[in-house]
């Protein structure tokens, strides 16, 4: 199966780190955060990689090159950062043909079980999804029946724990009829939560639970967390 990596964006909220490599050559334990998920994509079986690069695109290129302990690495170029769903739109010519293939972040870093469950999950489109404690800082899903039922993206209002989106996802080509018709965010991005609400619309959004501790590195604190913790 073939592995789409969101592997553009800057990290401005990983500054100063990332004033010279990319968020996902952020370093945790000696390694960058993209070599992390890597591994864990490797031992859960995926057998190719496509990276979607953006800024500072040559420092990932020229890290893992074509291929990393065999896997075989393709990129594609996101020329202008205009948000996740436009990054995943780079990656149709390398994945229209295929069955159905993982999207993934940089950033985040599931254990191999846990991607090995979405992988062979039921449904023709499938998200990962966590419990967290304090739930508000977090795209907060509600689930019914085996489906995703409604997702809302940090809601001002909420306290308290319930199921977040992880950031990992399996799709079939079918993703590539939705995303062109997305319409930009408040923050002038094509995102791609927008074609998740699509999917949920038509009740065809399932979703896995995690078991395992679930890497979400999107600040400067969040890194320091899991230096000292993992």
């Amino acid at each position: 199966m073939l592995a789409v990596i969101l592997a553009g964006g800057k990290g401005t909220r990983m500054m100063p780190l990332t004033k010279d490599k990319p968020k996902a050559m952020v370093l945790l334990h000696g390694k960058p955060l993209l070599e992390h998920l890597i591994c864990e994509l490797k031992k859960a079986g995926i057998k190719r990689l496509l990276i979607v690069v953006g800024y500072k695109k040559e420092k990932i290129k020229e890290y893992f090159g074509n291929s990393y302990k065999g896997l075989p690495i393709a990129y594609a170029e996101q020329k202008k950062m205009l948000g996740t769903a436009h990054a995943l739109l780079t990656a149709k010519s390398a994945a229209k043909d295929e069955k159905n293939f993982l999207v993934c972040y940089a950033d985040v870093i599931p254990k191999s079980s846990d991607i090995k469950k979405v992988i062979n999950a039921k449904g023709s489109a499938v998200m990962a999804l966590r419990f967290e404690k304090n739930a508000q800082h977090f795209g907060i899903v509600k689930v019914f029946a085996g489906k995703v039922v409604s997702l809302v993206e940090k809601p001002n209002d909420f306290k308290g724990g319930a199921l977040i989106n992880v950031g990992l996802y399996r799709f079939t080509p079918e993703i590539f009829k939705i995303l062109p018709k997305i319409r930009k965010s408040s923050r002038n991005e094509y995102e791609l939560t927008d074609a998740l609400k699509s999917l949920i619309d038509a009740g065809e959004l399932n979703y896995v639970l995690m078991k395992k501790t679930v890497l979400d590195i999107g600040t400067l604190d969040d890194l320091k967390f899991y230096e000292k913790n993992h």
